[in-house]
C-alpha cells in the first residue's frame, strides 16, 4: 500500500524500552534522555547503560525510536504509536497460535480464564458494539 509506513516488529527486550518512551514521551513530549530511560529500566531489568544505549540505537534503526541530536543531550521519542506496535502483535499472534481467527483466540481467552462478573458484562458490551 502505498503511503503507509510499514509497522516494526520489536523484540520482547525492545518492548521494555518501547513502553518507557510511550509512558515518558506522553508526559513530556520533549523526549526522554538516555539518563531518563536507564534510571526507568534498570532495576527492574538489570540492563547496564550499555545495553539499553544498544537496545534504542537498534529501535532507531529499525525506525521505531526518533533521535534528536540538536542540542548537547540526545533526546529519544517514539515514532511509532503505541496501537500501532499492539496492534501488530496481536494480529501476528492470531496468525501463528490461532491460525488467523480472532473467534478462536476470543474462544479459548473465554473459555479458559476466570473472568469475573464485571469483566463478562464489559465483553458482552464490547461485542455489543461490534453486532451495533
Amino acid at each position: 500500500m502505498r503511503g503507509r509506513r510499514k509497522t516494526v516488529k520489536i523484540s520482547e527486550a525492545e518492548w521494555s524500552i518501547m513502553k518507557v518512551l510511550w509512558k515518558g514521551c506522553k508526559e513530556d513530549e520533549r523526549g526522554m534522555t538516555l539518563g531518563e530511560i536507564v534510571q526507568e529500566l534498570s532495576e527492574s531489568t538489570g540492563w547496564s547503560n550499555t545495553t539499553i544505549r544498544t537496545l534504542i540505537i537498534r529501535l532507531s534503526e529499525k525506525g521505531a525510536v526518533n533521535i534528536d541530536k540538536t542540542t548537547g543531550i540526545y533526546k529519544y521519542t517514539p515514532n511509532t504509536p503505541e496501537s500501532e506496535c499492539v496492534k501488530y502483535e496481536v494480529d501476528s499472534f492470531i496468525e501463528r497460535v490461532f491460525d488467523n481467527s480472532p473467534y478462536e483466540l476470543m474462544a479459548s481467552l473465554v473459555s479458559e480464564s476466570n473472568l469475573s462478573e464485571k469483566e463478562r458484562k464489559d465483553v458482552l458490551d464490547i461485542l455489543k458494539k461490534i453486532k451495533d
